[in-house]
């Protein structure tokens, strides 16, 4: 008897030991399941996000190409860019009529910021700005940027040092002037000392001394673009914003800009005439120093509506250098969205067309105006008889 207990006791502890190495195995296994399934999910998910990025690159690379197409190929006029069918008969062939022509077609885009859906990409949401209807921060003079700044409620010692300031930063000497800082003033807080020429960006801006002040111009111009160091002349009314309005009109009293805002929606100004009769003033600085139609500098903005992904680029195109480098992207950089849960609701019914469309629509209006060059609206002559003007 006591053999066979003891037989039974080791049998008991064996099977105790085999139950208990069982469930070991089994709860590792499970915790390998349980990692092996989280790797596979974040690598998953990382594989998403960077295939999300890609598509976004290549999307924002097409838009980009579309523009230049667009830009290169359609007639800018006072009302914005030109992109239907022409409504008057251009006798091509005739250059009095080519440059009197104002080339106005049935079907236009703002260059004022609003939201277009684009056709050739429709989860994607455009918006173009007129370099001109921005704050130039390498052209403005101090009593326009003064205004701007006040308008962000900064008291006037830091409004008189942040324009000082910026001219000091970006002249050529070593002269201070007296609420400026040159180099030697950047050395001794630590900062890096002033570039001594004009602002590659509007983000350079915020090196200079006592801009990081101001966070509420910063968190405008992220919001919508509000400032540009475009290499453009000229400033116009009609795609400006309420801030560059009331900066380049001191004549321009509030009350008087919400009717001129919707005055212009309706109509945009041919002239400064026009626009001075809206805006209830008299323009007395500089008349001639205002242009109504947008530059060649744009600031582009595209959004990702599904994932409110969004990012922000300057594309200048230049006619001046068209056969080395007739375009450029003077900054690009991605942005937080501000409104991503806004952009996924917009539905912008007015669509920014592909360049099928474009195209389409400039062989329309070159039967509509009968035989002659496209030259005047950047494409190259289909007639080698008829001559270009």
């Amino acid at each position: 008897m006591p053999v066979r207990l003891h037989c039974r006791q080791e049998t008991n502890v064996e099977r105790g030991f085999i139950l208990a190495l069982t469930l070991w195995i089994i709860a590792a296994i499970g915790l390998v399941i349980v990692a092996v399934n989280t790797w596979v999910s974040q690598a998953t998910e990382n594989a998403r996000i960077l295939k999300q990025q890609a598509d976004f690159e290549v999307a924002q690379a097409d838009i980009r190409n579309e523009l230049i197409f667009a830009l290169g190929t359609r007639p800018l006029t006072h009302r914005g860019m030109e992109v239907g069918k022409l409504i008057e008969k251009v006798d091509r062939s005739d250059a009095n009529a080519l440059m009197t022509a104002d080339f106005a077609t049935d079907s236009y885009i703002k260059m004022d910021g609003r939201p277009y859906k684009l056709e050739s990409h429709p989860d994607y949401i455009l918006r173009i700005y007129d370099g001109r209807g921005l704050v130039n921060l390498n052209a403005i003079s101090a009593p326009y940027l003064r205004r701007l700044l006040g308008l962000f409620n900064v008291s006037e010692p830091i409004r008189n040092s942040m324009v000082d300031s910026l001219e000091d930063y970006s002249d050529r000497d070593d002269l201070t002037r007296i609420s400026g800082a040159e180099e030697k003033d950047y050395v001794k807080l630590g900062r890096q000392p002033p570039a001594n020429a004009w602002l590659m960006t509007p983000m350079e801006a915020a090196y200079v001394m006592n801009w990081d002040l101001v966070p509420d111009l910063w968190r405008r111009d992220l919001d919508a673009p509000l400032i540009s160091t475009c290499a453009v002349s000229g400033f116009n009314p009609n795609t400006a914003s309420r801030e560059a309005l009331l900066s380049n009109f001191s004549g321009l009293a509030e009350e008087d800009l919400k009717d001129l805002l919707i005055r212009r929606n309706e109509r945009p100004f041919r002239n400064i005439r026009e626009f001075a009769a809206a805006a209830n003033t008299t323009i007395r600085d500089e008349p001639f120093s205002y242009t109504f139609a947008p530059g060649s500098c744009i600031i582009v903005e595209v959004t990702h509506q599904p994932s409110g992904e969004r990012s922000r680029f300057s594309l200048t195109i230049d006619t001046f250098s068209a056969k080395t480098k007739p375009w450029r992207i003077d900054y690009a950089f991605p942005i937080p969205s501000k409104t991503s849960a806004a952009d996924r609701q917009l539905a912008p019914e007015e669509i920014f067309p592909a360049p099928e469309s474009l195209d389409a629509n400039d062989r329309a209006s070159l039967e509509n105006s009968g035989a002659g060059s496209s030259n005047a609206m950047g494409r190259e002559s289909l007639n080698d008889a008829t001559p270009n003007f």
